[in-house]
């Protein structure tokens, strides 16, 4: 009788043990949907430079490295920045087209913060017309609030002994600077001749 007890009991706890880790790992890949789905909707945001739907992605204290490793904590700040590339008459830029990916599902690292990481490849378009590809990394820590998931922190990074991207930007600006150098001879030549004349 006592045995029969025994493993009625052992079987109910291997029982609830299955049915505690099947809920659990049922809503691990609620959290990795959840999570996927961010990513595509910073995809698009970045893409159609919405900038607006990135607010409700992140954390209120969050931090953005950008590829040329520099630091926002504001949505208007990182804005400011990326139209910067576009804006002006000297802009750089006509387009970005981002494409990243994971290379793994988020890893947990407590019930409610996750790390995740990937390369994204990405196609600049130059004011020229110009197009290159570069690939760099990324990595991201997330936070679950109130039952959302939020972005903590992003960092992206790329090889900058072998980036595409930054050749082309150098052979852009010494176009630029060619360009405004040849300007400037032109308008000294035709100053100093104008004055030659007027003195004559």
């Amino acid at each position: 009788m006592i045995k029969k007890i025994v493993r009625i009991i052992s079987v109910s706890g291997f029982l609830l043990v299955v049915a505690v880790t099947g809920a659990f790992a049922q809503e691990r890949e609620q959290d990795h949907e959840e999570l996927r789905a961010m990513l595509r909707s910073v995809t698009e945001a970045m893409n159609s430079r919405n900038f607006g739907a990135l607010t409700p992605l992140f954390h209120e204290k969050f931090s953005i490295t950008t590829v040329d490793q520099k630091l926002f904590t504001s949505i208007a700040d990182f804005k400011a920045h990326y139209e910067g590339l576009y804006q002006g008459e000297n802009a750089p830029l006509k387009s970005i087209t981002f494409k990243p990916e994971a290379d793994d599902l988020t890893e947990f690292i407590g019930e409610n913060i996750g790390i995740s990481h990937g390369t994204s490849t990405d196609t600049f378009v130059f004011s020229d017309d110009d197009t290159r590809v570069m690939t760099s990394r990324w990595t991201a820590t997330v936070f679950k609030e109130n039952g959302k998931w939020k972005i903590l922190n992003v960092h992206i990074g790329t090889n900058l002994l072998d980036n595409p991207v930054v050749s082309a930007l150098e052979s852009y600006i010494y176009k630029v600077g060619a360009g405004a150098l040849i300007a400037g001879l032109v308008i000294g030549f035709a100053v100093a001749w104008f004055v030659r004349r007027k003195r004559a």
